[in-house]
């Protein structure tokens, strides 16, 4: 299946909200959030550090990561192009109890608004499809995280197969609608393996790996540069 790219920013707020409600309270898309979150805080980190959550959204998964940092000496740091997704994240981490432990940054991933190594973990979640040039966003990871910081990146895979896309569509009937069709776009404008290896291979990004199950990819960086 040929790509078909979805640019998109949720910029209006009851958009927003839309997508916080559904988002927050479906009971798959949390247990993914704490995966993920648990995923990336195993990953060796130091005792203490900064953090960044790229296209953080609703703020879900740097809510996370707070929770199982909470009482260290991190910082977590969630960014978005949305302000008014920002301003959900907020309300979401005040909700949490986390208000004072998360800072939310407006920024672009292609230009992020940090200095070179000031990252020592680096999370994105399911915004890689999203990304106008990948590799520059690559490049961009390589620039903020420090030498021996970790990265991990998922996101949803594009399928390749009709059976994986029966599924999909099984799976839709529950779902409301727009976002049925949502997350329709948002596989069809995913990479695939393949693809996403050689957009790595051509950026700054070193020592990392593409992991894939039946559904998603995962971009992990581990090893000191």
């Amino acid at each position: 299946m040929e790509r078909i790219p979805e640019v998109e920013v949720i910029g209006e707020v009851a958009d927003a909200r839309q997508f916080n409600e559904f988002m927050g309270n479906n009971r798959f898309r949390r247990e993914g959030y704490q995966q993920l979150a648990r995923q990336a805080v195993a990953m060796g980190i130091p005792r203490c550090g900064k953090a960044l959550d790229m296209g953080t959204g609703p703020g879900f998964v740097a809510i996370e990561v707070a929770k199982l940092l909470k009482g260290t000496e991190w910082q977590v740091v969630g960014m978005d192009m949305s302000l008014a997704m920002l301003g959900l994240a907020a309300e979401n981490a005040a909700k949490a109890g986390l208000n004072g432990s998360l800072t939310w940054r407006e920024g672009d991933v292609k230009a992020m608004p940090f200095a070179d190594g000031e990252f020592d973990l680096i999370i994105s979640n399911d915004s890689l499809h999203h990304w106008e040039n990948p590799r520059a966003v690559f490049d961009e990871i390589a620039r903020v995280l420090k030498a021996d910081g970790k990265c991990i990146v998922h996101d949803s895979k594009r399928l390749q197969h009709w059976w994986p896309w029966m599924f999909v569509k099984i799976i839709s009937l529950s779902i409301p609608i727009d976002f049925r069709v949502h997350w329709w776009n948002s596989i069809r404008s995913s990479y695939t393996v393949d693809e996403l290896r050689e957009i790595l291979q051509q950026s700054r990004l070193q020592n990392w790996q593409v992991k894939e199950d039946f559904m998603d990819l995962t971009v992990v960086k581990e090893k000191v540069q």
